[in-house]
């Protein structure tokens, strides 16, 4: 009897101290999305799974700065000082004010404990792991629309519409029985912060040569682009629909910027399957569909937008009333003093900052943040640009979108999320340039070389 010869043995490659870091950061990810799923249908109303993706994060600080794999430099030093600053504000408001050391500490987590993400995860992500992270995240976006659609489509009362506190209910009302999508999240907010993210991620990989995308497969971009769109369109989110206009945008740019033509025709199919997507999101979901289409143009809500805005970006200047010594970091976070919480204070992430810190931490704060987004646009375009193998076209996609939510979004009242995610994206663009100069296979052509 003759028997088959055994097959080849798959070489082992030895995992490196920067492997297991990109493990930890992965797990982290995973916890950000799953958190809100864990706590609206599996354990409802443990408010403990707030902070679960906290555990893999805090192994990651730890791994990292054991082994040494730190981006030192200006931005460490800049988040080292930020820190810093914050916490001698935050002893100063509970020796001298009425600040609740509890409140204190939970307001203090939510400022600061995702900043280490800016200069730790970018260590792990050089190409081998940018590339998995993308691709991972794309094969998000399939269930996640279909999630999406079937939430929007279902009644308030549906079990997928459930919130972390086990009602049956929904959050984010829109007109008639239906809600909000959230998807895998918790809040509106969260889930329209990841649908410019993953419409980044898929205008990044149309801008890719073909032989450098996470998938080979043209058509399992097409879905994932798809399936991006549809995500966006049917959350009935105003948000989540300006940041993927934005993330459109930033596509656009980097398709002026680098003046390519088989970009060009390759942004072009993108523009001519918009209209299909538009057509399958409203079949996906009449009501949400119809619902962002009125709160962009219904009867006054052009000026609840510019309303919106001002508040974002001008009104802590003006509405956030004088205090030297503000009322306390933590006080607009209902998770760290419940009962406590005005609307200004909790609606609005500038003029909430500006309260709890005080006139002069909390404007400084504000001002930092703003020029943190712009920074991240110029790194985003500077990513862009890097020769050979090393540009990464999904950068300039990622900080248009992202640039906004940084300068005046909620990234410290719902932080392990939204922060996290944030943070996330910004380390993305950082790893690029941080592994300019690693050695890459030949064959890809450069993104900016004219044709």
């Amino acid at each position: 009897m003759t028997q088959a010869a055994p097959r080849a043995a798959k070489p082992r490659t030895r995992r490196t101290s920067r492997d297991v870091l990109a493990n930890l950061f992965m797990a982290t990810w995973i916890c950000v999305l799953l958190q809100g799923a864990l706590r609206k249908w599996v354990f409802p109303g443990v408010a403990a799974l707030y902070l679960i993706q906290d555990v893999p994060l805090t192994l990651a600080y730890i791994y990292a700065l054991w082994k040494g794999l730190v981006w030192g430099g200006r931005l460490a030093w800049m988040c080292l000082l930020v820190s810093a600053v914050l916490a001698i504000q935050t002893t100063l408001q509970v020796i001298f004010g009425d600040l609740q050391l509890r409140t204190a500490v939970m307001g203090l987590h939510q400022y600061v404990y995702y900043l280490p993400i800016l200069f730790l995860a970018p260590v792990c992500f050089n190409f081998k792991h940018r590339r998995r992270f993308i691709r991972w995240n794309m094969l998000i976006t399939v269930p996640m629309a279909l999630m999406a659609a079937l939430q929007s489509r279902a009644p308030k009362g549906a079990w997928i519409n459930r919130t972390s506190a086990g009602e049956d209910t929904g959050l984010g009302g829109l007109s008639g029985d239906h809600v909000r999508a959230t998807g895998t999240f918790n809040f509106t907010v969260s889930y329209a912060i990841w649908c410019g993210f993953v419409v980044g991620l898929v205008m990044g990989e149309w801008l890719l040569a073909p032989q450098r995308r996470s998938f080979q497969s043209k058509a399992m971009l097409i879905i994932c682009t798809m399936s991006a769109i549809v995500a966006t369109l049917v959350s009935g989110s105003r948000v989540a629909v300006m940041l993927a206009a934005l993330a459109f945008l930033g596509g656009f740019a980097a398709v002026i910027v680098t003046r390519n033509v088989r970009l060009i025709v390759r942004f072009s199919a993108v523009i001519l399957l918009l209209p299909v997507l538009v057509v399958v999101s409203y079949f996906a979901a009449p009501a949400s569909f119809q619902s962002v289409v009125d709160r962009f143009s219904g009867e006054g809500q052009q000026q609840g937008i510019e309303d919106r805005i001002d508040k974002m970006f001008t009104a802590f200047t003006w509405a956030a009333g004088y205090s030297g010594l503000g009322v306390g970091i933590g006080v607009g976070i209902p998770a760290a003093n419940p009962g406590h919480v005005a609307f200004v204070l909790s609606e609005n992430e500038s003029i909430r900052i500006v309260q709890e810190m005080g006139t002069y931490t909390g404007t400084v704060l504000v001002l930092l943040r703003d020029w943190a987004g712009l920074w991240l646009v110029l790194a985003g375009f500077r990513a862009l640009r890097l020769p050979l193998g090393h540009n990464l076209p999904h950068a300039v996609p990622l900080a248009f979108a992202a640039a906004p939510i940084i300068m005046a979004g909620d990234l410290t009242h719902s932080a392990p999320v939204t922060a996290t995610q944030e943070f996330f994206w910004s380390a993305l663009i950082l790893g690029a340039l941080l592994f300019r100069h690693e050695p890459v296979a030949p064959a890809p052509l450069p993104l900016s070389k004219k044709r």
